[in-house]
């Protein structure tokens, strides 16, 4: 159940007063009791002072024949003294022999005196032990008494007895008892009346208090439309004004916490819409960078292919260059023939002019002629086998060099698609760039916001710690006032951890903004490498293009002069058939007859003029092969150029799809920036839901509520 603070305070107030009255009336008794004591005492000094005037009177004391003796008289069983010491005195009086009593007016139960009885208590010990006076309350037949004894000595100091005087404690007593009742009964009524009195001015003290308590029971339930009266000068009107004070002030803080979660909540939505968006550049991105390392391959893979034809190209040139420098050789060795043969058919013709007579001679000229057509004649078989030869190699060359120029163009078509996706990615993190730059600024329109929140929550909590001051200073009277304030800073702490957290979240964008921001600037500049490259490695295709296309017409040229020379060399041959053809006749004719001068001479001279004919048809050939020699070597060296251009262009593909991976590793850093970013706003999103809860915990005025609709 229950209990009013009123009933509170009240009991607490009868309590203080039963126990002040108690106190100062057990106190007051007890001195009272201490002092008729310390008078009882007094008393019994001056009885035992009379006691012993009457004693010595009598003589000295002594003990003969086991009776105490004062002088001649003898006061065994004579109770003269005592009682006169009870007539004159009061009280009860004896005279000890050692330890027994021998007279005394001291009565027992059964109305006869006490005489023969011992002495026992704390007045033997001091009076027969210590052989000193005893002054204090003693049992006398179980009777407390208020006693004096002192020791009686011989001549000698010796304790030959004692002498005692006493009243009982309750007869000294019972004054003091009557006055303890009547003051006992004056506390009772006193407590009553000042209890009364108490519990009025109480309940008239803390009226004010019951309106501060339904107040703060309104406020605790979050109701801040509640009417506050104005209070007194007193603490508890001070409670009132304070109570109204931070009502105010809660009611223009919630409705600026409202307006500011309000805000929050849509920065938190524009933001989530950028995220999106910085996400969906960050996956367009991906995707472009995904697509030119692609295209990075396939260029790659045309570059080995041109570098391997090539190198075929090489080999074959190479071939075709043995075969030309055999074929230049057989045709010099041919020329050689040529001259040796011309030079014999003049000298046979001169010696066939000069003198038929020397048949003798012009036959063993004719059959080292013969000698000569017939080496002539398989020197020119084999130009005509390295002819066909070179030719066979010349058109293969031709179908290589044609190859690569096709490669060569896939490469140049690739490295453009490539360009083209370098420039779509650059203008997707040109767009990635601008999304991070506006949600950078969201974060700092929201940081601003945090700020408010969090200076509002630093005044909330003062305005708490100000309402638990005073509920302190209130004492019992500001404990729901307390629990108030403890509601405040429970609110206050609520939404400080709230601002804390969306400042770590704002913390966290930012820096995951600054890592995007910082991806992007190295994506740029990869970016900006490979287009460099791109352009390099197309600028390289190209030369290789236009190399492999002047190899492919200069292994055409080839092809037709080395067709040329197959059919000069079947003219040659056909031409050295003849001759030998001839020259066998004319060694038959001169071996028949030599007299057929005419048919010699008219031979002699055919076969003069097929030697002259066949001297030019191997100069041309000897001119044909060493420019076919020549073309063969610039094919070479083109060959050669080409490859090593290749070689640059492997060596820069590798560097563009590098820098491709680098660019796909950026963006994959920007992608997971902007999903964290998106995260962030999520959370955001949720702090902002729990600050419109506590905010919409409380009702607010009319005016107020106005207000906060128009900040929000």
């Amino acid at each position: 159940m229950k209990v009013s603070i009123v009933k509170k305070i009240t009991a607490m107030i009868i309590v203080i007063v039963i126990t002040a009255v108690t106190v100062t009336t057990y106190i007051s008794l007890t001195q009272m009791r201490q002092e008729m004591v310390r008078v009882a005492t007094a008393s019994q000094e001056s009885r035992i002072n009379t006691f012993w005037e009457l004693l010595r009177q009598k003589g000295e004391l002594k003990i003969v024949d086991n009776r105490l003796m004062a002088g001649d008289y003898v006061i065994n069983d004579h109770n003269e003294l005592p009682d006169k010491v009870a007539k004159i005195c009061g009280g009860t009086a004896t005279i000890f022999m050692n330890d027994e009593r021998v007279a005394t007016n001291v009565i027992k139960e059964d109305g006869t005196r006490a005489v023969g009885t011992k002495l026992q208590g704390p007045a033997f010990d001091a009076v027969f032990r210590k052989g000193q006076s005893y002054r204090g309350v003693a049992p006398i037949l179980n009777i407390p008494y208020f006693t004096a004894y002192d020791p009686i000595l011989d001549a000698g100091g010796h304790v030959i007895g004692a002498l005692y005087v006493g009243v009982k404690t309750a007869e000294f007593l019972q004054s003091f008892e009557h006055t303890r009742n009547v003051v006992i009964s004056l506390a009772i009524g006193f407590t009553l009346l000042a209890s009364c009195i108490a519990a009025w001015f109480t309940k008239m003290l803390l009226a004010p208090l019951g309106k501060a308590v339904s107040i703060t029971e309104a406020v605790a339930e979050g109701d801040l439309t509640v009417a506050i009266p104005a209070g007194g000068g007193d603490e508890a009107g001070k409670l009132l004004g304070s109570l109204k004070t931070m009502v105010a002030g809660l009611c223009g803080m919630i409705s600026r916490l409202a307006g500011s979660a309000a805000a929050l909540q849509g920065i938190s939505g524009r933001l989530a819409t950028e995220a999106v968006h910085a996400v969906a550049a960050a996956r367009h991105q991906q995707d472009k960078v995904t697509e030119a390392s692609a295209y990075v391959r396939t260029i790659a893979d045309k570059a080995e292919e041109i570098r391997n034809g090539t190198q075929r190209l090489a080999q074959a040139a190479a071939d075709s260059s043995s075969a030309i420098l055999e074929m230049t050789a057989s045709t010099d060795e041919v020329a050689l023939n040529a001259e040796r043969l011309t030079t014999l058919v003049a000298e046979v013709t001169a010696a066939m002019m000069q003198s038929a007579s020397a048949t003798t001679e012009i036959g063993e000229h004719t059959k080292s002629l013969v000698s000569s057509s017939l080496s002539t004649a398989s020197s020119i078989l084999e130009m005509e086998a390295a002819t066909n030869s070179v030719k066979g190699n010349a058109l293969l060359t031709a179908e290589v060099a044609q190859g690569v120029e096709d490669d060569a163009l896939k490469g140049v078509e690739a490295m453009r698609a490539m360009r083209q996706g370098m420039s779509d990615i650059r203008a997707s993190s040109g767009v990635t760039n601008q999304v991070i730059a506006t949600l950078t600024s969201r974060t700092h329109e929201i940081g601003v916001i945090s700020s408010v929140i969090d200076d509002i929550a630093k005044r909330t909590s003062l305005l708490a710690l100000n309402a638990s001051i005073i509920a302190a200073q209130a004492g019992a009277h500001g404990k729901p006032f307390g629990v108030v304030a403890e509601e405040i800073k429970m609110l206050a702490s609520s939404t400080a951890n709230s601002t804390n957290e969306i400042a770590a979240l704002i913390a966290a964008v930012q820096l995951e903004t600054q890592h995007a921001v910082k991806a992007i600037k190295e994506a740029d500049q990869r970016i900006a490498a490979g287009e460099e490259l791109s352009l390099r490695s197309s600028a390289a295709l190209e030369k290789i293009v236009s190399g492999v296309s002047s190899a492919r017409s200069h292994v055409g040229g080839i092809a037709l002069a080395t067709a040329e020379q197959a059919k000069g060399t079947s003219l040659i041959r056909e031409a050295m058939d003849r001759v030998t053809q001839m020259t066998e006749k004319i060694e038959r004719a001169i071996r028949e007859q030599a007299g057929a001068k005419e048919a010699i001479m008219f031979a002699a001279e055919e076969m003069r003029e097929l030697a002259a004919q066949f001297h030019c048809a191997t100069r041309e050939q000897s001119k044909v092969g060493r420019s076919i020699s020549d073309s063969i070597l610039d094919v070479s060296e083109m060959s050669r150029k080409i490859e090593a251009a290749c070689a640059v262009q492997a060596k820069e593909n590798q560097q563009i799809a590098a820098a491709v991976a680098e660019i796909h590793s950026d963006a994959d850093r920007c992608l997971q920036a902007a999903a964290q970013l998106e995260n962030g706003a999520s959370d955001l999103a949720s702090q902002v839901d729990v600050l419109q809860q506590g905010a919409g915990a409380f009702r607010l005025l009319g005016e107020t509520a106005s207000a906060g609709k128009v900040l929000i």
